[in-house]
């Protein structure tokens, strides 16, 4: 078998259609083809929350783990997947001074955000920068809260790069966990588990009206 036809055949290994009408490749294969030397040489667009779930499975320290999503960007070079970031309605229901459960409306969150190795330097920056754009053509927002989890070693440093203020960590949490696994729902009590602290989260925002509450 030549060399291209095996290229080919990997190519097509690592398809995902998602709801685009072709399939396109999912991953870059690090090994072979040329890689992006700059940030410039991407091109994002909006894709499925299947494609973006497989892409995590392989580049995000969550995993397999499921997340909320509701629109979802990749970015690309020559044709292959090098990052995708996810955006949803916030999981907290109040940040004191930005919004709460009654006046949540235009606020999102960056649930998932990951890239290749292969990715050039200061990518991540200009995906996010990207990506922000693109979602306010298509949506209203009023400002954009993301976390970094303090328990894997993360301080947020690529949301200071792209303008994010920084909110402090997290209130400390602690949840319940019954033969190893966390219970993510339901009542606790009679239960035989234990209770263990939740890493604490770096907050932070990007508002783009001035839309505050007291």
């Amino acid at each position: 078998m030549t060399k291209t036809k095996k290229t080919t055949r990997e190519k097509k290994e690592h398809t995902c259609g998602g709801d685009a009408k072709v399939a396109y490749p999912l991953f870059l294969e690090e090994k072979g083809g040329a890689v992006p030397t700059s940030p410039l040489q991407l091109f994002v667009k909006r894709i499925s929350k299947l494609t973006a779930s497989k892409f995590y499975e392989r580049w995000h320290y969550l995993g397999k783990s499921g997340f909320i999503s509701t629109i979802n960007y990749g970015a690309y070079y020559d044709g292959w997947i090098v990052g995708a970031i996810s955006y949803g309605a916030p999981n907290a229901t109040e940040m004191k001074g930005y919004f709460d459960r009654h006046n949540q409306e235009g606020w999102w969150e960056i649930k998932r955000l990951a890239m290749t190795d292969s990715a050039p330097k200061n990518c991540e920056s200009r995906f996010i920068a990207v990506s922000i754009r693109l979602l306010r053509k298509s949506a209203k927002v009023i400002g954009i809260v993301t976390l970094a989890d303090s328990g894997v070693g993360h301080v947020g440093t690529i949301y200071k790069a792209s303008g994010f203020t920084y909110l402090g960590l997290s209130a400390p949490k602690k949840d319940f966990y019954v033969n190893g696994k966390i219970q993510q729902r339901g009542k606790t009590k009679g239960k035989k588990g234990e209770w263990r602290d939740r890493s604490q989260k770096h907050q932070f925002i990007k508002q783009f009206l001035e839309r505050r509450i007291k």
